[in-house]
């Protein structure tokens, strides 16, 4: 029936359909089936099909009303592979989506250059990616489409912000490390001479700051670098930038040395036997050197730094600088509740074990041995674990890190409570962002208002024109700008911040995790249900992931 009512013409990038109707109409009438087999086989059968119009061929036979002759509908048409480029926001990625062609024309290698050059795609092209892109244009079925990227730019490199070398050692690499005498036998009191420095010996170095490298975008434009931040030295008490060198902080007069992030200072040195009933407590402006044990009840405050060779047992230490512990630091039970021993530094807290303890630093808290039913609250990375990684366990407690925790097991066989909290300021944090987007758009807009009015005055001739007013817009644009790129380089810093913290809150245990322990990051909990072995505990897309230290990962 199709040879004689149906022909397919074909009319340049279409096709035709002829349909014959007779007036003596047989009682067959016209299916789909029949108009698609007769394209299947024809040489178009990728064409494009126009379904509307197949129905109206149909409904012209199959009609009884309709006169006898011929009508032609245009059911199909032929086209090329049709290609579509995007690009990224901020011009750093080009992508190609292909779709498969309709029995017309694949892709070819020079229309594909031709559009990338009208797109102005310049640099970051990847030869094997066209080639590929040219081969799977004839590989696509009609109407299928395939996205790749094909162009890269390179991101800017940061530049690095001042960095400080300590070049002294810190009190706690030492009083961990006692040496050891001619006899064989640790002597403590030599610490004293190990700590201090001289008038005029380099403390620290600072390392300046460097440019960072420009990257490009696919249009071959210039990604200007950030440079690093210019710091400066925090020339402390004791302490002056050398004249022959302004990198470098050196010692103005004798004393302990107190280290900080970017700079240090040198205090005068207090050394006492012990501290007891005896001593009395201590309240001294520079460093203070406990050459034995601080008893039960007593208090040591110094402007400087802390430095105990024997045991802490249920004192209070306060400490401008760190707070260095040679053996350990015990409070206990007391009628079943916890008696606390209370350590505070503006500094780091190291110490060789802590129990039943209040820890709070201005930056890291290092224990080698445990950390048992400790509160610790530490501006910097809790670390429970030897140098030679075979002791460290934290037992119980709560434990709120901003930079991390590090240790070797976490928890107890018998399921004890354990709980670390990260990312503490997070929603501070994340809530001053926010507030300072939304004031650097508003200055952005009002900016944009000046521009305007700017504008409107450049077009009134300048006898009519008031000079004052356009000297008024042109200085306010000058101040919203430099307003507008303050705001800008603070937003940056937050940013900086915000990307630190969170690379920072993870917790890394190198032996065992037992059941018992609970980790929150931000507003997200892992509680280990049973007992897993080294890992490491951090976010990732809003979901809290426990990587074990191999190639598998799980998520929770």
């Amino acid at each position: 029936m199709t040879d004689s009512v149906l022909m397919l013409e074909p009319d340049g990038s279409q096709l035709r359909l002829v349909v014959s109707k007779q007036m003596e109409n047989s009682c067959q009438s016209l299916q789909r089936t029949d108009i698609e087999s007769l394209l299947e086989q024809s040489d178009y059968y990728a064409y494009s099909r126009l379904e509307e119009a197949i129905q109206d061929a149909i409904d012209y036979y199959n009609n009884s009303k309709s006169d006898a002759g011929q009508s032609a509908f245009i059911i199909a048409e032929r086209k090329d592979v049709e290609l579509e480029i995007s690009i990224s926001d901020d011009c750093m990625f080009a992508y190609v989506t292909l779709t498969g062609a309709y029995g017309g024309d694949r892709l070819t290698a020079q229309g594909l250059i031709v559009t990338l050059k009208q797109q102005r795609i310049l640099r970051g092209v990847s030869k094997k990616r066209l080639q590929y892109l040219l081969q799977k244009s004839w590989e696509l079925d009609p109407g299928e489409t395939f996205t790749l990227k094909i162009a890269a730019g390179r991101p800017a490199v940061a530049g690095t912000d001042t960095r400080f070398e300590p070049l002294v050692a810190d009190a706690s690499q030492r009083i961990l490390a006692p040496q050891d005498s001619d006899h064989g036998k640790v002597d403590m009191r030599d610490l004293g001479k190990l700590i201090t420095v001289e008038i005029g010996q380099p403390l620290m170095r600072r390392i300046p700051p460097t440019a960072g490298e420009p990257g490009y975008d696919i249009h071959g434009n210039v990604v200007e670098a950030i440079a690093g931040k210019v710091i400066a030295f925090d020339v402390g008490l004791g302490t002056r930038i050398s004249d022959s060198d302004h990198n470098v902080l050196i010692a103005d007069k004798e004393g302990t040395p107190r280290h900080g992030l970017t700079g240090m200072a040198v205090d005068d040195l207090l050394t006492v036997d012990s501290v007891d009933v005896t001593t009395g407590h201590i309240d001294f402006n520079g460093a203070v050197l406990v050459l034995g044990d601080v008893s039960s009840g007593m208090k040591v405050k110094a402007g400087g730094n802390i430095t105990v060779t024997g045991v802490v047992e249920l004192a209070e230490l306060t400490a401008g600088g760190n707070i260095t512990i040679a053996n350990g630091v015990i409070g206990r039970l007391q009628d079943g509740k916890p008696a606390y021993c209370h350590l505070q530094a503006l500094g780091k807290v190291s110490a060789k074990f802590a129990q039943y303890t209040q820890i709070e630093s201005g930056t890291d808290t290092e224990l080698h041995l445990h950390l048992a039913h400790c509160m610790v609250k530490a501006q910097g990375v809790v670390r429970v674990i030897d140098p030679a990684q075979r002791h460290g366990t934290v037992t119980g407690g709560v434990i709120v890190a901003e930079g991390g925790v590090s240790a070797r097991v976490l928890g107890a066989e018998a399921g004890i409570d354990t709980q670390i909290k990260l990312l503490s300021q997070f929603d501070d944090l994340k809530a001053d962002m926010d507030a300072l987007k939304a004031e650097i758009k508003n200055q952005e807009e009002r900016l944009h208002q000046i521009v305007l009015l700017q504008m409107k005055l450049s077009k009134i001739p300048k006898e009519k024109r008031s000079q004052e007013l356009a000297n008024k817009v042109t200085d306010s644009k000058g101040q919203f700008m430099a307003t507008l790129a303050e705001m800008k380089s603070q937003y940056q810093s937050l940013q900086q911040s915000y990307l630190q913290q969170f690379s920072a809150a993870q917790v890394e245990v190198s032996s065992l995790i037992y059941p018992g322990v609970s980790v929150r990051i931000a507003d997200k909990e892992f509680v280990a249900e049973r007992e897993m072995t080294a890992c490491r505990i951090h976010l990732e897309k809003q979901k809290i992931v426990c990587q074990p230290l191999s190639t598998t990962r799980s998520q929770v």
